[in-house]
């Protein structure tokens, strides 16, 4: 199984910790359609409509999620 980088992980940790109120759009690129899964299913994982996949010309993938 392909693992997401530490520093994605971390990054969704740290901003799922700050103002439950308030949520904000943020975009992470990712290498490959497995790792944008992997990054979306992080705890805490996205739920219906916090998360949308964008396909990129050079292959890789914008993940858009809400945190």
């Amino acid at each position: 199984m392909t693992q997401i980088s530490a520093a994605d992980a971390e990054l969704k940790k740290s901003l799922a910790a700050g103002d439950a109120g308030t949520k904000t759009w943020r975009v992470s690129t990712q290498p490959n359609a497995e790792l944008a899964a992997n990054f979306l299913n992080l705890n805490p994982a996205q739920g219906p409509g916090e998360a949308s996949v964008a396909p990129r010309p050079d292959g890789q993938f914008d993940v858009f999620y809400l945190s």
